[in-house]
């Protein structure tokens, strides 16, 4: 598997052979926004299925940053790559509550479970 990590003080991102992982951290507002739109909105190799995003140690949000990671979606989905949020801390669910949007992004998390392996029985020995 292939994959290049690119980190700056709030946003991290590692590209795979088959998909983008974006660590969001810290507090964004507007000093974020360029590396956000960087990171999120730039054109996504052919072979790229799924963008997912970790919102887990986000500290702050401002309602920009929170339009990069909407339009991020949307960018995503438009080049037909999967966007899903994978975690969200505290207080990045309090944004999208107060903007009314604690429903909209998709998450990792409401993905069905992968079904369970064939039980495969355990080889006879003989007796005898």
């Amino acid at each position: 598997m292939t994959a290049t990590t690119t980190e700056t003080t709030a946003v991290t991102s590692t590209r795979m052979a088959d998909g983008l992982l974006v660590r969001l951290s810290g507090e964004l507002g507007l000093e974020q926004l360029t590396e956000m739109r960087s990171t999120l909105l730039s054109p996504l190799p052919a072979e790229c299925r799924d963008v997912v995003v970790d919102a887990g140690d986000v500290t702050d949000v401002d309602f920009d940053a929170l339009a990069v990671v909407f339009a991020a979606w949307a960018w995503a989905e438009e080049q037909g790559a999967r966007f899903l949020l994978s975690r969200t801390s505290a207080e990045f669910d309090a944004v999208l509550v107060d903007n009314g949007v604690a429903e909209d992004l998709p998450r990792l998390s409401e993905l069905p479970s992968a079904p369970g392996a064939a039980v495969i029985p355990l080889q006879r020995v003989a007796v005898g």
